[in-house]
């Protein structure tokens, strides 16, 4: 059952999570931590997870659970529907949210646009 409800629900949402949320300039390097943070925090998990079964015993999945129901809470809560929108427009969005430099304008896209085509 945590498997299913974790790997159906809460997984996927915190992978396209990490794809969109972080700026372009910086989204490689952050993806890269913040996949090595997953694998730490899994490691820990199969680390406790038998101190937890000798503790608790049957109810550490109901612990799990009850993360998991806790963190699909959060997504719900505080994550910005990303439907429809270009990756630009969700760092704006999130750059406009939680502070930051200000959002670009039609005229920086232009000269991001023509920057690219002058390279080419």
């Amino acid at each position: 059952m945590f498997l299913f409800f974790m790997q159906a629900c809460i997984s996927p949402v915190f992978w396209l999570l990490l794809a969109e949320i972080f700026p372009l300039k910086i989204r490689g390097v952050a993806t890269g931590l913040a996949t090595s943070f997953v694998w730490i925090a899994n490691t820990i998990v199969s680390l406790v997870f038998p101190v937890l079964i000798a503790a608790i015993r049957g109810y550490t999945f109901f612990l799990f659970a009850v993360i998991n129901v806790a963190t699909l809470v959060f997504y719900v809560r505080a994550i910005p529907e990303t439907k429809n929108l270009t990756l630009e427009q969700i760092e704006d969005n999130l750059t406009q949210r939680f502070g930051g430099s200000k959002p670009r304008t039609d005229g920086d896209q232009q000269k991001v646009l023509e920057g690219v085509s002058r390279r080419s």
